[in-house]
């Protein structure tokens, strides 16, 4: 069997196999060379232009390293790879920036995928000849696998590559993290995916690296203000951009980001706020709150839209011109640190994760700005106004 290498800045070389290479051709899986992994996140840090498909590709190594690790049977190795690789196969342009909208419908980009795996013929045949059976790699995405942890859980291939990956190419440390370590010490105890006690430290760097990779080139200020000014652009384009799940997977397939960048430039209601991205012109923040839940954080679409409007009169401000952000940066684990389940010595004992430090970054952040375009009036006088108008709504540690 010929192997192809990719040589990869995070993992080395990597090895393809034929029906890996089949599964990689198919143009869905090529898309994803045209989806930013950070949107527009290279305007903050210059090298941060890598993609999904570097990404997929990262957690198939990854994917492949557990399987070793974990010696599975050829059968399980091949899907759970396949699986990696196509974790994202249904994201939006832009990643999760565009979510949003698929999220208002009441979707995401895993529902998106499922579709796509399941309605694109070129894709599906591929799996069909790669001999992983659709039912047992649409069962492990959607969370019913024993393998399901592996790719979206607490130490999922996902998140471990793109720490790594984010940090290489944005040049930021936060995410370096001894992944193999984890790898190594991964078992599976009774059908569930265990972490051996020896493990402790990894899982508490992961925990912190992801913490410090969400506050500061996730959410950093200036990024947010970029892809806020982005999303604005597109709900002024309109249903074409903001109603994604209306739209066929053919259709959906054809929109990435060069696609949509140049759909947004080319229509005067967008224009100008794609003008303004192409000088690096960022709408100004002018607040910050950061805690637990807030009665000022808007929960929704609808919610942003009338908090941004009553913004607007005690700015004295335009809507067009206020951007409110309101970011959270979820936990490693969604119903706390007993998610995660430790391999006593001996292997005989299976418990709960107990450690202080994965209590303490087992609560989700919650980040409130306003930014406002610039130039629209004096600064330290909008700060001041939006600090008050918080401030009056309970929202504590404003700045």
């Amino acid at each position: 069997m010929d192997l192809k290498l990719i040589k990869d800045p995070v993992h080395g070389y990597i090895t393809l196999s034929d029906w890996e290479l089949r599964m990689i051709d198919t143009f869905a899986v090529q898309r994803l060379r045209r989806i930013s992994q950070l949107p527009l996140a290279y305007l903050v840090y210059p090298g941060a232009r890598h993609s999904r498909f570097d990404h997929s590709l990262g957690s198939m190594v990854l994917a492949e390293e557990f399987a070793k690790s974990l010696n599975l049977a050829m059968e399980e190795t091949r899907l759970l790879k396949a699986a990696a690789l196509l974790h994202d196969i249904g994201h939006t342009p832009f990643s999760h920036l565009f979510e949003e909208f698929l999220i208002r419908e009441g979707a995401n980009h895993e529902t998106m995928g499922r579709r796509i795996i399941e309605d694109d013929e070129e894709l599906s045949r591929a799996i069909e000849n790669a001999e992983i059976p659709l039912s047992e790699l649409l069962r492990l995405l959607e969370g019913g696998h024993r393998l399901s942890k592996l790719i979206s859980g607490p130490i999922d291939v996902d998140r471990l590559d793109f720490l790594l990956r984010d940090s290489y190419f944005t040049g930021a440390t936060y995410g370096v993290i001894d992944v193999r370590r984890l790898v190594y010490l991964t078992t599976i105890e009774d059908g569930e995916v265990c972490v051996d006690e020896r493990g402790w430290g990894v899982l508490e760097e992961l925990a912190v690296a992801r913490l410090h990779s969400f506050l500061n080139i996730y959410f950093h200020h200036a990024v947010r203000a970029a892809q806020l000014q982005l999303l604005r652009a597109a709900e002024e384009y309109g249903e074409e951009l903001t109603r994604l799940t209306d739209i066929s997977i053919e259709n959906y397939l054809d929109l990435d980001d060069f696609t949509v960048w140049c759909m947004l430039k080319n229509n005067p209601r967008s224009r100008d706020r794609i003008v303004a991205l192409k000088r690096r012109i960022l709408p100004k923040m002018i607040f910050e709150g950061k805690g637990g839940a807030s009665p000022a954080s808007p929960r929704s679409h609808e919610e942003r839209r009338m908090l941004e409007e009553e913004l607007a009169e005690a700015l004295n401000l335009h809507p067009k011109n206020i951007y409110l952000d309101s970011s959270t940066i979820p936990p490693l684990v969604k119903y706390g640190p007993s998610e995660l389940t430790i391999k006593a010595k001996g292997g005989l004992e299976r418990r709960e994760a107990r450690s202080h430090i994965l209590e303490m970054v087992s609560k989700p952040v919650h980040i409130v700005r306003v930014y406002v375009d610039r130039g629209v009036g004096d600064y330290d006088i909008l700060r001041e106004r939006a600090k008050r108008f918080f401030i009056d709504r309970g929202l504590g540690d404003a700045k």
